[in-house]
């Protein structure tokens, strides 16, 4: 922690050093004591962090060995109060602002509900105010615990409540009671897939269907007669038809391919958004010279129709480097097997039962592996047309 601010206050610069002597450019800085930080040889230059002070110096070096030096970014406390020095009335206009923020940070400004389906959320905010949660409190006077008991004991239909602080906006987060569901089976039978009859058992209804065909999904498997039972007129077709349904995937896999990958180095900028200017006040850019870029930006939830015009903006740099992957032709099969395998597990059903499992090797192309899983079940075949 106190590294990082100590590391903010001196400043640190990215640079990039390409050249020919780039041996001699580097044993003569680190000789006159110059550190270098995360430094990385490429194949045609070197990248690394300096302190500030270094800078000059090691600039120095580069002449001297006609080393050309470039600056990729600049971090830390120095460039900050050197690129706000000519802006102090926006200083003095940010310090409000961050003032006033501040201030409405220690409100409550608006309150949401997640969670409900069948309960009007209108009517959640509205027990929620009778037991104390307001607009415009002070969050410090929450008592969120006490308060989130009280509304799901004021609506019996409610299971579970709990408030959560997310800054100024307090989120009521709600499980409804399951209510008994009344299940209604009407129609006829139709398969939901395509498959081998194996097994037909017809408890109401005419069968369409006899046990050694082949059905396509959607075919009808027992037809709904119709007729007066002793309670009711029934229009469902009832029964089972069981069989045995064909699954593939098929994957294929280079041995050899570049891919991008994360290293898991990350920066971040902090900046302000006034309508639509942006201004950052650390990292402008990357200081990777390869990174995924991902921004946030915080705002003050609007009031009514006014929205407070000043957003806080924080920027993810998550550093990329692209790398060349070799494969042996086990391990390229073994993970096109395990793509395969991934694929099908979200199209057989759990209760389904396993009775082959098999790996083909399909004709190769050079440098390519292909690889199908075919996986024959036995499961149940009807379903209710919705």
């Amino acid at each position: 922690m106190f590294g990082k601010i100590f590391r903010y206050y001196e400043g640190r610069i990215y640079i990039k050093a390409l050249g020919s002597s780039l041996s001699e450019f580097m044993n003569q800085a680190l000789k006159e004591g110059i550190v270098f930080y995360n430094g990385r040889r490429l194949k045609d230059s070197f990248v690394a962090e300096i302190n500030t002070k270094d800078f000059r110096p090691l600039r120095r070096i580069a002449k001297e060995n006609k080393v050309k030096l470039k600056i990729r970014a600049k971090y830390g406390f120095p460039f900050v109060a050197l690129r706000w020095q000519r802006r102090k009335g926006l200083i003095i206009g940010l310090f409000l602002i961050f003032a006033a923020l501040a201030i409405l940070s220690q409100f409550v400004l608006s309150v949401s509900v997640e969670g409900n389906e069948r309960i009007d959320s209108g009517r959640i905010i509205t027990e929620a105010q009778k037991a104390g949660l307001n607009r415009w409190v002070l969050k410090s006077g929450l008592h969120l615990d006490q308060m989130s008991k009280q509304l799901q004991e004021s609506i019996p239909d409610l299971a579970w409540v709990t408030m959560e602080e997310r800054g100024t906006n307090i989120r009521i987060r709600v499980v409804e009671k399951k209510l008994p569901q009344k299940v209604e089976f009407t129609g006829d039978l139709i398969a939901g897939k395509t498959g081998f009859v194996d097994n037909v058992i017809v408890i109401q209804g005419i069968p369409v269907v006899k046990e050694g065909q082949t059905v396509k999904k959607g075919q009808v498997l027992i037809k709904a007669s119709g007729g007066m039972t002793e309670y009711s007129f029934d229009m469902a077709a009832k029964g089972f038809v069981r069989g045995r349904v064909w699954y593939s995937s098929e994957k294929k896999v280079p041995l050899t391919e570049d891919i991008t990958e994360k290293t898991g180095k990350v920066a971040h900028g902090w900046g302000i958004k006034i309508k639509d200017r942006v201004i950052m006040i650390t990292n402008q850019k990357s200081p990777y010279s390869e990174s995924f870029q991902e921004t946030k930006s915080y705002a003050l939830p609007a009031w009514r129709n006014w929205r407070f015009p000043v957003e806080i903006i924080k920027v993810q740099y998550e550093e990329t480097q692209k790398v060349h992957v070799e494969r042996t032709v086990s391990a390229a099969k073994e993970l096109a097997e395990t793509l395969a395998r991934e694929e099908l597990k979200g199209k057989i059903p759990p209760e389904a039962k396993v009775l082959q499992d098999k790996v083909r090797v399909l004709s190769s192309e050079k440098g390519v592996e292909f690889i199908r899983v075919e996986i024959e079940t036995f499961e149940e075949l009807a379903v209710y047309k919705q």
